[in-house]
């Protein structure tokens, strides 16, 4: 008879298997675009050159003072606009896929997820 921790062990690395299989096929699949374009906040619109320039400001002020807490935070904020348009302008898009495909990619994907559950949330009586 089989050790129960040992069957368990094997259910998490299949899942963790299956898992990676699915997500590489899915990730093979997903086309990433993007580009760097004007941010419309209602009415206001603000072009992708115009983000980097508290980044600028903040730099310069920062060797010109370095102590001082104000090029700190703009930095800080330059970094954050910079990385939050980045995000805002990226499209994320499936590739076609057959019918066959699309079942095999999220069959793996949810039966290696099944198994990782299993085995990590495993009721042991005793």
């Amino acid at each position: 008879m089989k050790d129960t921790n040992e069957n368990g062990l094997v259910q998490f690395l299949v899942g963790i298997v299956l898992l990676a299989i699915g997500l590489y096929m899915l990730s093979q699949r997903v086309y990433v675009h993007h580009g760097w374009s004007v941010i419309h906040f209602g009415s206001f619109s603000i072009t992708s050159g115009i983000i980097t320039i508290p980044l600028i400001i903040g730099v310069v002020w920062y060797f010109y003072n370095p102590k001082s807490l104000g090029p700190k935070i703009l930095i800080i904020l330059g970094v954050i606009f910079i990385v939050v348009s980045l995000l805002m302008n990226m499209r994320i898009s499936i590739m076609r896929m057959t019918l066959f495909e699309y079942i095999l990619v999220f069959g793996f994907i949810a039966s290696g997820c099944g198994l990782l559950l299993k085995s990590l949330f495993k009721i042991n009586n005793k």
